[in-house]
């Protein structure tokens, strides 16, 4: 993994949202949609779109498209590729 990739992935997590998207992702061990986490967060359900795309840009969880729901899940490999552990986030 470049230097490039490895600040892009610690750019996307260093936004205390973001980070409190992936931590909440490592504890359920499952992906989740925009709207599920939507009724767990005050943020409307645009804001945590956009913060979804952002960590999804920075390849730190991937995306799955069912219908017109997208889901999301931690892409483990790169995190771990950039010396990341998820389980002490």
């Amino acid at each position: 993994m470049s230097d490039a990739q490895i600040i892009t992935i610690l750019k996307a997590l260093s936004d205390t949202t973001r980070l409190d998207i992936v931590r909440s992702l490592a504890k359920k061990g499952c992906e989740t949609s925009c709207n599920d986490a939507s009724t767990c967060s005050d943020l409307s359900q645009p804001a945590l779109s956009h913060h979804f795309k952002k960590l999804v840009d920075a390849q730190v969880l991937t995306e799955r498209k069912k219908g017109k729901q997208k889901y999301y899940c931690i892409n483990e490999t790169a995190l771990l590729r950039a010396g990341i552990d998820i389980t002490k986030l």
